[in-house]
């Protein structure tokens, strides 16, 4: 319990009392001391500090204490679509899942492909957001003589949508590629500056065939979209990303891998020594496509749900190190959008508004023995912020870090109701009411300020989160 009055002022002390705490050679029982955003101090077990009254006492006996959450993939819908989530509304959903920080993807609306419309993001989310959060600039063979000046504003990354097509679109994107010859001009520019570059992996003129077909043939009911959606399209996406970053040097990062097949490629890269990175999303570890047949366009993502067989092969990539951090893809849209596809599914955007049950679906699995509460703090609360260069002022329990913690309780049971979520998109997540989950979010801590715990979030905080500079030495 809590103790005290809620710590409103940005410096007031915080002690995690009785904290079975995060290492990297396991769990501790300690307390932790946070000051002005810090971790300031942390004591072992016997060793109790009596300290001044001002300071918030918090009793988390019986709970796990990880290093404060980063989900690496984020879609708040703003600048350009507020009205389906804005930056207020989608770190306090985040925050309801445990998550501190986040890293907003740029599918927005202008895209951040240049210094003025890096910042219409930036400003958008200064006033709102409630947990810390990155940006990824959006990169196209368009603007590509953006990168290098983009690469010196704290980006976390570039993201490009590997979309090839069998006609040449003549309308800038700033966010795709088109060909193999436009892939590798891109993967070059972004070699010279250091930074990783980060694909949705698709192959769309496989897909565009696929779907022409399934359209003669009256193939149209929902399981067109995951079988216009086979796993070769992720495979061939990710084997043209590999080969281009083989010519060219770039660090690359393929986002939501959802197929063993794409796994499994990633590995043997790692193995030859490509610099990779592998995210998987965690619906894609829960949920197989049987669920886009009984849910519909509520169920629909890019990629789309998979075999029943991908969703138990994925699991040992993310025991052996292939897999190096999960995301959610968390994707709002309105709810007359998505319904729009209940009869001919094609017509629904893709992508679930989820977020918040990224950790505790994670925590069900520590509790049926699919993984260990190491890995996933690994995963979920450490690896993301090596890669985004952020750690160790975040994803470790150190004295000098940032005072970012997430709260678990491994033990409560609970069910879902979509109607308590704080995402704008809710209304899109009743495929999951009543859904039983053992494993809870307790609370969420950002540079020592409680923002979230009991179910409520401190909606007074907005603003208090801070937009993060990845990669600043």
């Amino acid at each position: 319990m809590i103790t005290d009055k809620n710590n409103l002022e940005t410096n007031q002390p915080l002690l995690l009392k009785n904290a079975f705490y995060y290492t990297e050679s396991g769990f501790k029982l300690g307390h932790i001391l946070a000051l002005e955003g810090k971790i300031a101090a942390v004591y072992p077990e016997a060793e109790l500090p009596q300290l001044s009254t001002d300071v918030l006492v918090y009793d988390v006996t019986g709970k796990y204490v990880l290093p404060g959450a980063i989900d690496t993939h984020v879609h708040v819908r703003e600048p350009g679509w507020p009205e389906r989530e804005d930056f207020f509304t989608g770190t306090a959903a985040a925050l309801a899942g445990g998550i501190t920080t986040i890293c907003q993807m740029p599918n927005t609306q202008p895209t951040p492909h240049d210094l003025p419309s890096l910042e219409l993001t930036r400003q958008a989310a200064k006033p709102k957001i409630l947990c810390d959060t990155a940006v990824y600039a959006a990169a196209g063979y368009d603007n590509r003589d953006q990168l290098a000046v983009l690469a010196q504003t704290g980006i976390c990354g570039f993201k490009t949508f590997l979309q090839f097509s069998e006609q040449h679109i003549t309308e800038p994107q700033y966010i795709t590629v088109q060909n193999r010859e436009e892939l590798r001009e891109l993967l070059a520019a972004s070699a010279a500056t250091g930074l990783r570059h980060f694909f949705h992996c698709e192959d769309f003129i496989l897909i565009n065939r696929l779907e022409q077909a399934a359209h003669r043939a009256g193939a149209e009911d929902y399981s067109f979209h995951y079988k216009t959606r086979p796993d070769a399209t992720e495979l061939n996406a990710v084997q043209q990303v590999l080969h281009a970053a083989r010519k060219t040097g770039a660090k690359v990062g393929i986002a939501h891998v959802s197929t063993v097949a794409a796994a499994a490629a990633i590995r043997r890269a790692k193995a030859d020594g490509l610099d990779v990175t592998c995210e998987v999303c965690f619906h894609h570890l829960f949920f197989d496509d049987s669920w886009l047949d009984k849910f519909g366009p509520l169920a629909k993502c890019n990629p789309p749900l998979r075999s029943a067989a991908n969703v138990a092969g994925l699991w040992p990539y993310l025991l052996d190190g292939t897999v190096d951090y999960i995301g959610s893809d968390h994707a709002p849209h309105l709810p007359a959008a998505k319904q729009a596809g209940r009869e001919q599914i094609w017509l629904a955007p893709s992508g679930i508004a989820h977020i918040e049950l990224l950790l505790p679906l994670l925590l069900q699995a520590v509790n049926e023995h699919k993984l260990t509460l190491e890995i996933l703090t690994e995963l979920c609360c450490v690896n993301g912020y090596k890669q985004m260069g952020l750690y160790p002022q975040k994803g470790c329990l150190a004295v000098g870090a940032d005072a970012d913690f997430t709260v678990v309780d491994l033990a409560k049971e609970w069910t879902v109701n979509s109607a308590a979520m704080q995402t704008k998109a809710r209304a899109n997540a009743t495929l999951f009411d009543g859904l039983k989950i053992q494993g809870a979010v307790e609370a969420a801590i950002v540079r020592g300020r409680l923002l979230y715990a009991a179910g409520k979030v401190d909606y007074q905080s907005a603003g208090y989160g801070q937009l993060l500079h990845c990669h600043q030495k």
